[in-house]
């Protein structure tokens, strides 16, 4: 996996986390879009651990 690959999934899972937490405060607690924002935050959170892992294996 290239550093530019690594770079793009980084950039998108921050978008992910930052627009997700951004609707956290927008969403009414008891609807389900904020689950499916809770939801977005969990896959925007693995998506940066897999990249820091990624990262960390390549750099060993």
């Amino acid at each position: 996996m290239t550093p530019n690959m690594l770079k793009v999934f980084y950039t998108v899972a921050v978008f992910i986390i930052g627009a997700s937490l951004f609707l956290l405060l927008i969403v009414p607690p008891d609807s389900p879009e904020y689950f499916v924002t809770l939801l977005s935050i969990g896959v925007g959170a693995i998506l940066l651990i897999l990249v820091a892992l990624t990262t960390w294996i390549i750099n060993r």
